[in-house]
């Protein structure tokens, strides 16, 4: 026994004092290792459950995982933030000039109303004027330029002539038979002198209480707001003047 325990004695401070054979002897263990592991689904299994329910080694991912994903977050949220500003930054030009257009498509408009209104300015309309049933021929039909000159002497007691009057019609689309008109189509007038246009305008009033009247002629867009403030029922009284 002695001698047998002095030969493993030997054995072992020889394999110890020489490192190639230490490395040779591990490098044949390791191998062996890992061909077992390799064709050993079990083992790998056990390895792999042993590993990751270690907590240690848990955090330890965790920690390195956040340690690498912490500059790519940061990268991320300026990315983000860069293109929310500049996103922001058009929005708001947008904004800016769909205002611009919306300003200068109202003030387009309003100018456009203001020169219709000013070609209309020389122009009155006659309601309630009773029309005639149409002839067959152009000759034949009504003659609204003697009509309202007639009533212009006779309701108004003003000497107007046909020569102070540059047009007249009515407006409307003309129907074979007038009597199925609820109100009879009114007749546009434009004079020659804005003086005699005032003139008749201001004598309107002599027409109250009768089925006729007269008022100025107005844009489509300035018809409906004094037909709208007209029909309010807090609003008495209504007028235009030119």
């Amino acid at each position: 026994m002695a001698a047998a325990a002095k030969l493993k004695k030997q054995i072992e401070d020889l394999i110890v004092s020489d490192s190639s054979v230490v490395k040779a002897i591990a490098n044949a263990v390791s191998s062996l290792i890992v061909e077992t592991i390799r064709n050993d689904t079990e083992i790998i299994n056990t390895i792999a459950s042993n590993i990751t329910s270690n907590d240690e080694f848990s955090k330890a991912v965790m920690n390195k995982f956040m340690e690498k994903a912490k500059p790519m977050k940061q990268e991320i949220y300026e990315s983000l933030s860069f293109d929310n500003n500049d996103l922001s930054l058009k929005v708001k030009g947008l904004e800016e000039s769909y205002n611009q257009l919306k300003l200068s498509n109202e003030t387009l408009h309003l100018g456009i109303d203001n020169l219709e209104q000013y070609g209309r300015r020389n122009c009155l309309l006659f309601h309630g004027v009773k029309e005639q049933e149409g002839a067959a021929t152009r000759s034949q039909a009504e003659n609204t330029d003697v009509i309202v000159v007639g009533i212009m002497k006779e309701k108004l007691g003003l000497e107007i002539s046909e020569a102070d009057l540059d047009r007249s019609h009515r407006l409307g689309r003309k129907v074979p038979n007038v009597q199925s008109r609820p109100r009879p189509r009114p007749i546009i007038v434009k004079f020659l002198s804005h003086n005699i246009r005032s003139q008749v305008y201001r004598n309107k009033r002599k027409l109250k209480g009768l089925a006729l009247g007269i008022s100025e002629s107005l844009t489509k867009k300035r018809a409906e707001l004094y037909s709208t403030v007209s029909r309010h029922p807090n609003v008495s009284s209504v007028w235009t003047n030119d």
